[in-house]
């Protein structure tokens, strides 16, 4: 390896360092706003507001699906999410699980969560990971509605004795297949 390829490999390893300490910031950051809104409105009111919130992202991010989603390219859709993963891929280990023939069903992948990790490494309780895991769902949720997909969580990495999470898509009924 040449000095310029290693320091490369070294920028681009920061980077992705960089990244991972972002996506923890953010998970820290849905922790503590939820910690303060279940103080003042209780478990269910303050998981439904967050969820709310985090579902009108989720909305804005899968307008880069809908055309391929509308075309009923559910392969298309998982190329770019796959293609798309933060750093990589190196943050959610996102892939294909299986994919129906008909090209109207398939269930998308993550092997890893910073999310998940850095609640368990601030020391949040596995319920609460669970939990925090639901509220931050909602951007999935929000995303693959934006797109015009229906989405079913199969599993979930912070769900007892789960190592990934599992995203059913589906094409809905009256769209092109």
């Amino acid at each position: 390896m040449t000095d310029r390829e290693r320091e490369l490999e070294a920028a681009l390893e920061a980077s992705r360092a960089e990244t991972r300490a972002s996506f923890a910031n953010r998970a820290l950051l849905y922790a503590y706003f939820f910690d303060e809104a279940e103080k003042e409105l209780g478990t269910e009111a303050a998981t439904a507001l967050m969820k709310r919130a985090i579902y009108r992202r989720g909305l804005e991010v899968g307008e880069k699906y809908r055309p391929a989603a509308q075309a009923g390219d559910l392969a298309e859709v998982a190329r770019l999410f796959v293609e798309g993963s933060p750093a990589d891929g190196t943050m959610f280990t996102p892939g294909v699980e299986e994919a129906d023939a008909d090209g109207r069903r398939l269930v998308l992948r993550m092997t890893t969560c910073p999310l998940a990790d850095a609640w368990r490494e601030a020391g949040y309780s596995a319920e609460k990971v669970d939990l925090l895991c639901e509220i931050a769902a909602a951007v999935d949720e929000g995303t693959f509605a934006g797109a015009g997909l229906d989405l079913t969580f199969l599993d979930r990495q912070a769900c007892p004795g789960s190592c990934k999470c599992l995203l059913e898509l589906r094409v809905r009924d009256g769209e092109t297949s």
